[in-house]
């Protein structure tokens, strides 16, 4: 996988165990100290990255980790 687009393609397809262990994963990298990236920064690189059919509040409830 050479770029977000399919790595994102790939996360979708995982079963709830195996994205749960990602999270984790994920959450563990974040706090080995890696780069910060401002929310600025964050925002410039997302523009565009809207999701056609993909709800604002379907995208804050994944962002929350709702159930």
């Amino acid at each position: 996988m050479n770029t977000i687009a399919e790595i994102e393609k790939a996360i979708e397809c995982l079963a709830s165990p195996q994205l749960a262990e990602l999270t984790a994963w994920l959450e563990q990298l974040r706090g080995r100290g890696g780069p910060q990236v401002s929310v600025d920064s964050w925002l410039e690189r997302a523009r565009g990255a809207a999701r056609p059919g993909v709800t604002t509040a379907e995208m804050m409830s994944l962002t929350r980790g709702d159930p």
